[in-house]
């Protein structure tokens, strides 16, 4: 277990299948790929999870009979939350990684307004022009690295007035690592862009940002209490627990240093001009 929980590190979907597979075998359900959001004192994951969904749903119109895309939807848990919830007209999700698409068609179940794709967020061949009323890219933006030509497709796909919003990890200041770790980090798919960067390239589409929020320490807060998450009764074998407390330890602590010394967790909410 040890073995493959660290193997998380080697690449992008060996991270996304790990995670999949730890949701489920802890929890018995798939929870959604994306950090937690601090709202009450003693909340599960999974309920820190759904804070962060439904904020970001809060600073967009009505999503209600309206057609939603998600750019990079992971296991398709947020769009399915979204579809069952908030009764959109039709719910689109699309991600790169074969086994998160496939994983989503299969917890669907069968809803015909709700569709899943594999595909590029830099291409987005699947989606007609002016087709989307409202899109969302929750945690996805930071593994692209055509950045600028995700935001032309966004504009693309996005009908006139059509609302975005973007959920990013953003680093603080432009500055080379070493080498080592920048190879590292092209293994994993980071390309975090600094906040001027975003301006800049957004500049350059008929894209206009109106709302601006910064959510970092509420992310941070939002792992408060994480060592709750994992409980003994979810394991048959005590080494297991530990392993996984050990990797949830170490996750956590990554995360939270990083937010606190070279990333911040930026939303950006606009319509098309």
């Amino acid at each position: 277990m040890l073995k493959k929980l660290f193997e998380t590190g080697e690449s992008t979907n060996n991270y996304y299948q790990s995670i999949n597979n730890t949701y489920v075998n802890v929890f018995n359900k798939y929870l959604m790929l994306h950090y937690p959001f601090f709202m009450e004192e003693d909340e599960s994951l999974e309920k820190r999870q759904l804070n962060l969904t439904n904020h970001c749903l809060s600073k967009v119109e009505s999503i209600q009979d309206k057609t939603v895309l998600e750019v990079g939807c992971g296991n398709g848990t947020q769009c399915i939350y979204m579809y069952n919830n908030f009764l959109p007209g039709k719910t689109i999700g699309v991600d790169i990684n074969q086994n998160n698409i496939e994983l989503a068609k299969h917890l669907k179940n069968g809803h015909e307004k709700l569709e899943f794709h594999v595909d590029d967020a830099q291409k987005l061949d699947n989606i007609p022009d002016n087709s989307i009323d409202i899109l969302f890219c929750i945690e996805s933006a930071f593994h692209y690295p055509h950045k600028q030509s995700f935001f032309e497709q966004v504009e693309r796909v996005l009908k006139p007035s059509g609302e975005f919003l973007i959920a990013d990890i953003l680093s603080k200041t432009h500055k080379k690592r070493i080498p080592l770790l920048e190879k590292w980090k092209r293994k994993m798919s980071f390309y975090h862009w600094t906040e001027h960067q975003y301006a800049i390239s957004l500049q350059q589409t008929d894209l206009s940002v109106i709302h601006r929020e910064n959510i970092t320490p509420q992310v941070i807060e939002g792992y408060k209490d994480s060592r709750n998450w994992i409980q003994r009764r979810q394991f048959n074998s005590y080494f297991k627990y530990l392993m996984l407390k050990l990797f949830v330890f170490i996750q956590v602590k990554i995360n939270v240093i990083l937010l606190n010394n070279r990333r911040k967790y930026i939303i950006f909410y606009g319509v098309k001009n």
